[in-house]
């Protein structure tokens, strides 16, 4: 488990939430300084009290330990697919025609391989 990682985005959502640690602790059931620690990795949330931030900053668990995780595309094409579930059916159609397209391509690149060619998008998922 990165822990360094899992505090990294628990203080980014939080920001984005715009809460400060006391406030966020307030929602948690935690001290602020509680909260400083796990955003530093200097302390380890529990399962709780990583559910608890999760739902005071309404995100998924996954969000927060992405990093952590075997296989993250699976986070990012569940969301794609959460997003698909609000058009009609010939535009899911489409959607997906341009989806393996799009593949097509990538494969046709030099080195498509490679992770590498993957990291700039990646750092924008």
């Amino acid at each position: 488990m990165n822990y360094r990682a899992l505090g990294k985005n628990i203080r980014k959502y939080r920001q984005e939430k715009g809460l400060n640690q006391e406030e966020l602790a307030e929602l948690v059931g935690c001290t602020s300084s509680h909260i400083g620690q796990i955003e530093n990795a200097r302390g380890i949330p529990s399962l709780e009290m990583t559910v608890r931030i999760a739902n005071a900053l309404c995100v998924s668990i996954d969000l927060l330990v992405l990093e952590s995780l075997h296989h993250p595309e699976i986070i990012h094409l569940h969301d794609v697919e959460k997003q698909l579930k609000q058009f009609p059916v010939s535009t899911k159609h489409a959607v997906c025609a341009m989806i393996r397209d799009l593949i097509k391509l990538v494969e046709k690149l030099p080195g498509s391989q490679s992770a590498d060619n993957y990291s700039a998008y990646d750092s924008h998922i």
